[in-house]
């Protein structure tokens, strides 16, 4: 029987060892997929305001793409350089689009 792990509520310092605590304890297998999803769900992004219409997300060590406003829609675009990022996808705010930059697999 496999249990889901719910690692929501690990703090940013101990993840990955809750993690495997947790799996140990209740039989669960571990892969590489579960350990990264855990860290990019906890993943912390700041937001940089470039103009009114257009904010630059990133982590501590990378940008991760930009949210540009058109008309009532939120695109978000993966990438370092605004001139080569790729849509993404098109949200109906910008939280929705910063979160679709943070979850987003490299």
């Amino acid at each position: 029987m496999t249990e889901p792990i719910d690692a929501t509520q690990a703090s940013t310092t101990g993840d990955a060892r809750r993690i495997v605590e947790l799996a140990a304890a209740t039989n669960t297998t571990m892969s590489n997929q579960l350990l990264l999803d855990t860290l990019r769900r906890n993943a912390q992004v700041t937001t940089r305001h470039i103009r009114t219409d257009f904010v630059e997300v990133a982590t501590a060590t990378t940008v991760l793409g930009y949210v540009c406003r058109q008309r009532k829609e939120y695109v978000a675009l993966r990438g370092d350089d605004p001139a080569w990022a790729q849509e993404v996808g098109r949200y109906g705010t910008e939280a929705l689009a910063v979160e679709a930059l943070r979850m987003r697999r490299a």
